[in-house]
């Protein structure tokens, strides 16, 4: 199959070769020098592109339930369907992941990924952390010390996940590319099935 769809309003879809593959579907964070995350979040997913149906929102503004309805509606108009369908929140992707979540039972996704994902807000926290308690079987953390700008909600969802769910991506010696909040999303992608 392959190729690009644009879902207006909201980012893009890319085809996977299989027409039922499963589907990624990604919500990134804030403007990083100078691109966007509907840009930037692509550079993490080429290896993949050929094996999962991906959809990249164009930015964390975009209302989360309203990308995902559109893009459900994009796939039979596509002749595709999705064996699976996988969440992947980066970052700012709290904001679309929120109203989401509210609207689709998070059972709908085999996974959903919490990639360094920000909690610098009590209500934001309180939602993720709820989700933690509720869902941890389904849930994978990707995170750094400093991502969730929370450390009470970052310590209590890898609690919760466990080292074999949780992975804090950190300086280690004899590393020599330095460990950023961004290179969680090469960590993240690297665990996809």
């Amino acid at each position: 199959m392959g190729g690009t769809i644009k879902i207006e309003g909201f980012g893009k879809l890319s085809a996977a070769k299989e027409k039922s593959a499963s589907l990624l579907i990604v919500f990134g964070g804030v403007v990083v020098g100078g691109r966007t995350s509907g840009d930037y979040m692509w550079d993490y997913m080429g290896k993949i592109k050929d094996k999962y149906h991906i959809f990249v929102a164009d930015n964390p503004l975009v209302k989360g339930d309203e990308a995902y309805k559109n893009l459900l509606d994009a796939l039979p108009r596509n002749d595709l369907t999705a064996s699976e369908q996988i969440l992947y929140l980066f970052s700012g992707g709290w904001r679309p992941g929120i109203p989401l979540l509210r609207s689709v039972e998070a059972k709908t996704f085999a996974s959903i990924y919490l990639v360094d994902i920000w909690m610098n807000d009590t209500d934001v926290a309180a939602f993720y952390k709820a989700l933690t308690d509720k869902e941890a079987g389904r849930l994978t953390y990707v995170y750094t010390r400093g991502g969730a700008e929370n450390d009470d909600a970052r310590d209590h969802i890898a609690k919760k996940l466990g080292a074999t769910k949780a992975t804090l991506v950190d300086y280690k010696k004899g590393v020599e590319k330095a460990v950023t909040h961004m290179s969680t999303n090469s960590v993240a992608v690297g665990t996809l099935k």
